[in-house]
């Protein structure tokens, strides 16, 4: 103490810091020389005083793993301790004494050991020594009393310099540990961020392929409407085309009933002598409601009424002078059924035209009419025929007016649908192109989070590990699905088996029996298998062309990546729970390299 009252306080501030603690507590009083003769006291009480001390860590429950299973450690340790009391004891306070304190306090730091029993230990040992000094200076109180000294400031010396330094660890320690427990938190919500995401990206991929898909049937749809407008425009024009010679027929025929009604006059007059003329009218009554059937039964009258015209000609000869008039009118009505004939001619073919070979449908109209005995009775025949035939044509006028009409709104609706077609397509390709940009946007941020992911990653943890392979993952089905809608390109054997990805390593490298046996565990190695089976299948019938299994592949790929991803998750919280034994790979390596120093420094309180 008489040192530490000549020494200023720069001086002392010069001093290591083993020094100014020998200086304060008094160690400095008693020099070296003497220290050793306390020591060779000591010495020899050694291995009573460590059997008691490491007796008592082995009872406790907290210190007891300490020494190693069934205490394998202790001898080891006794012998280091041995070795450390003879450090203390025959060195001087310098900076050598204090990077050796500093560096076994260090060591304490990495095998957890908690300042609480880091402290009682210094107090268990003296405890032990303090009786083993007294009994050699039994009647020497004043040596005793030296002595005591001695080994309480050189205790507390070492004790003091070595917590500073154990102290300092413990704060390195925590802030290691916080900083990697921050690292692991945000990785942990980084790899939460990446799968949702992802997930995300992965919907827009998909949408953007139906996008596409959707685009190119809008537009082959749109030709194909287009192209419909067009045939409805012919039809349309035909249409009207046979409308209007339905229209010009029926006034032929409407003339050809006006020269009957003429033909009928005429024929009441000679109906005495025009009995032998009649013939049978065939029959016209199945008239079909096909268009090419009335033109038939058109071309029977018309070829009826020239039969008709010639025997009323015949007729009007035998009747000389008087019949000079009825032949007149008979060559009228053979030239008005000539015109009917012809223009039910023309009307066949334009129908022909129109309906595209339907003419074969037409059939004849069954021709076997029975002779008129009378020009009267065949005239008025003719005539009811000629009023059915201009009803008949009448009629189909008005339906052909109609199907005018119809496609005309056809047409109308065909143009309106084309139209909107062509917009949907034309969204459809806009947001195509948007899609784009947000999967180049999406694809930006993987690669930042990934980036951000490298930084916060801690090869040595587990559970940063479960977090980084949970990134790993999603990226991977992400790189797949973008090659099988065209935003990259990956084959089949560039994909790694389940053993060859960062996941697969970490699994396979895992030699901690209690980890291997967990559950958690025992469940990843199925469908992380089955992911890469998924994606190589996947890949394959892509190249293949093979759409349909190239679903049912990415579905298999999606649904053992959720197992995958559900596997993880329970893996790093039991990694948090049961199994955060194992959960310190940095402490555990600490403990292998420092083991050595740990135990051939050991000192009071380890």
């Amino acid at each position: 103490m008489t040192t530490a009252a000549r020494k200023s306080g720069s001086h002392a501030r010069s001093q290591s810091l083993g020094e100014e603690i020998a200086t304060f507590v008094g160690a400095d009083s008693f020099g070296t020389a003497q220290a050793k003769a306390v020591w060779q006291k000591l010495k020899p009480a050694m291995p009573e005083i460590l059997d008691g001390f490491y007796a008592s860590i082995a009872k406790h429950p907290t210190l007891a793993p300490k020494l190693g299973a069934k205490g394998e450690k202790v001898e080891r340790l006794k012998n280091a301790q041995t070795d450390h009391w003879d450090y203390i004891f025959n060195h001087e306070p310098d900076l050598e004494f204090e990077a050796r304190a500093v560096k076994i306090g260090e060591a304490h730091v990495r095998i957890n050991l908690e300042p609480k029993w880091y402290l009682a230990s210094y107090g268990r040992l003296l405890v032990e020594a303090i009786p083993a000094l007294a009994s050699r200076h039994r009647l020497q109180p004043t040596k005793l009393a030296e002595a005591l000294q001695v080994l309480v400031s050189r205790t507390f010396l070492d004790m003091i310099v070595s917590y500073d330094a154990y102290e300092n660890g413990v704060l390195r320690q925590q802030a290691q540990e916080n900083k990697m427990d921050n690292e692991l938190a945000s990785l942990r919500s980084l790899a939460g961020t990446v799968s949702d995401i992802n997930d995300v990206a992965i919907g827009m991929a998909t949408f953007s392929r139906n996008t596409r898909k959707a685009r190119e049937s809008g537009q082959a749809i749109s030709a194909a409407a287009t192209e419909l407008v067009t045939s409805v425009e012919q039809i349309a024009s035909n249409s009207d085309s046979a409308a209007r010679q339905a229209d010009a027929t029926n006034e032929a025929v409407a003339h050809g009933l006006r020269a009957m009604d003429d033909v009928s006059r005429c024929m009441a007059e000679i109906a005495a002598t025009a009995q032998e003329s009649s013939s049978n009218l065939a029959d016209l009554q199945r008239a079909s409601e096909q268009i090419g059937e009335f033109l038939s039964v058109i071309e029977s009258i018309a070829s009826q009424t020239n039969l008709l015209a010639l025997n009323a000609t015949i007729e009007a000869a035998r009747a000389g002078e008087a019949g000079r008039g009825f032949a007149v009118v008979a060559n009228e009505v053979k030239s008005l059924a000539t015109q009917a004939a012809k223009a039910t001619e023309d009307i066949t073919q334009r129908i022909a035209a129109l309906r595209s070979g339907m003419t074969t449908t037409q059939m004849a109209i069954s021709s076997s009419c029975e002779a008129v005995t009378r020009g009267q009775e065949t005239i008025s025949g003719a005539n009811e025929q000629m009023h059915s035939i201009s009803s008949q044509i009448s009629e189909v006028s008005a339906r052909m007016q109609e199907i005018s009409q119809i496609l005309g709104q056809q047409k109308e609706s065909s143009q309106e649908i084309a139209v909107s077609i062509t917009g949907v397509a034309d969204l459809a390709a806009e947001n195509d192109r948007q899609l784009v940009t947000m999967s180049a946007t999406l694809q930006a941020s993987n690669d930042r989070f990934s980036n951000n992911a490298q930084t916060w990653f801690n090869a040595t943890s587990h559970r940063s590990l479960c977090e980084m392979a949970k990134i790993d993952h999603v990226l991977f089905k992400k790189k797949v699905v973008d090659t099988i809608i065209g935003r990259d390109e990956w084959s089949a054997d560039a994909v790694p088996d389940h053993h060859g990805c960062r996941l697969g390593r970490w699994y396979d490298a895992i030699d901690n029996e209690n980890l291997r046996a967990h559950p958690a565990y025992t469940a990843l190695q199925a469908p992380h298998q089955r992911v890469h089976a998924a994606a190589k299948a996947a890949l394959t019938a892509h190249a293949a062309g093979d759409g349909d299994a190239t679903t049912a592949r990415l579905a298999d790929l999606d649904k053992a990546s959720h197992e995958v991803l559900a596997a993880l998750d329970a893996l790093s919280e039991a990694l948090d729970t049961e199994l955060s034994t194992i959960e310190r790979p940095r402490q555990e390596r600490a403990r292998a390299e420092d083991a050595a120093c740990c135990t051939a420094h050991k000192r009071p309180g380890k």
